[in-house]
């Protein structure tokens, strides 16, 4: 856990927020990378994952930033830092966690989708690109022009690589099939709203999954009409325990009297991941990719359940 000061909260769209976070007595804060994100312990109790859009890889930095939209369905979380959150505050943050990482490496031709909030891991990822001369082309994506977030700080850092679509002033939503229809990119990173996100794996269904990476603020619904009870086994202690159609095993774990981490409860932010030692598991998760899954090595108990009749844990 860090301690952090407010130091900034400025307006940057409608109902968009920018927050700067610093290390008391100017100390620097963990580096992180583009894609990568802070959990906010608010003291309202709530904890809420944002991606940081001042992320460059560097070892260690002055301060954190995060663009906060406030949620029309928000739970407590985002209107609490738009009605309450002023600068001075004090917050307490995570160390930054990275699921969402740029490779600069291995693609030629880029194209960075960011649609609404999502924006702001692209915007730390294009600034990434940039200055490492990588050719790279965005699709920023809003409702509306007065609801993009960093639209002039885009248009500044390289204006020919940027175009925008607001649904209100061009008539509807970015049509995806015709975005990336013979598209000449080798790769795909995308954040945004579940149906431009669901449309993109549509459209990319044929891909190598490699070349798409995508991140979702928000968990995709689940049909649990399936769910069957199954064993947990914690391989260290060697204790096992029954979980319910309709607990998952993270709940299971608590039963048991067991602390185990955990943050967003939606399998989004890979908190609580465990290592898998056995069984057939049935992943339902937004953090790991197709490479990781087919692996069987990682398991998020938040939201994921098995396949069979029995998980072992390396717990």
């Amino acid at each position: 856990m860090i301690q952090t000061t407010v130091s900034k909260v400025q307006a940057i769209a409608r109902d968009v927020l920018l927050i700067e976070l610093q290390a008391p007595n100017a100390q620097l804060l963990p580096g992180a990378a583009p894609g990568a994100h802070i959990d906010l312990h608010l003291p309202n109790g709530q904890i809420r994952q944002y991606s940081l859009t001042n992320a460059e890889g560097h070892p260690k930095q002055s301060s954190y930033q995060i663009a906060v939209a406030r949620d029309a369905h928000s739970r407590g979380g985002s209107d609490w830092i738009h009605d309450k959150l002023r600068t001075g505050a004090t917050l307490n943050i995570s160390e930054p966690r990275n699921l969402f990482a740029l490779n600069t490496t291995a693609h030629h031709r880029v194209l960075f989708i960011g649609a609404g909030i999502g924006i702001t891991p692209i915007y730390a990822m294009v600034k990434s690109a940039n200055q490492a001369s990588m050719d790279w082309s965005l699709m920023a994506c809003a409702r509306s022009a007065s609801r993009m977030a960093f639209q002039e700080e885009l248009i500044t850092l390289n204006a020919q690589r940027v175009r925008f679509h607001f649904d209100q002033e061009q008539g509807g939503p970015l049509d995806i099939n015709a975005l990336l229809s013979g598209a000449p990119w080798d790769a795909v990173y995308a954040c945004g709203p579940a149906g431009l996100l669901d449309a993109i794996e549509a459209a990319t269904a044929e891909w190598p999954d490699s070349s798409v990476r995508m991140e979702r603020f928000k968990a995709q619904a689940q049909d649990d009409s399936g769910n069957t009870a199954f064993e947990l086994v914690l391989f260290k202690s060697g204790q096992s325990i029954q979980v319910g159609v309709s607990e998952t095993p993270l709940e299971a774990l608590e039963r048991m009297g067991i602390e185990h981490p955990f943050s967003c409860r939606e399998g989004l932010c890979g908190t609580c991941e465990v290592q898998l030692v056995e069984g057939q598991p049935d992943h339902r998760d937004n953090v790991l990719d197709a490479e990781e899954r087919t692996a069987g090595q990682r398991f998020i108990p938040c939201v994921s359940r098995c396949g069979g009749g029995r998980l072992v844990f390396n717990l």
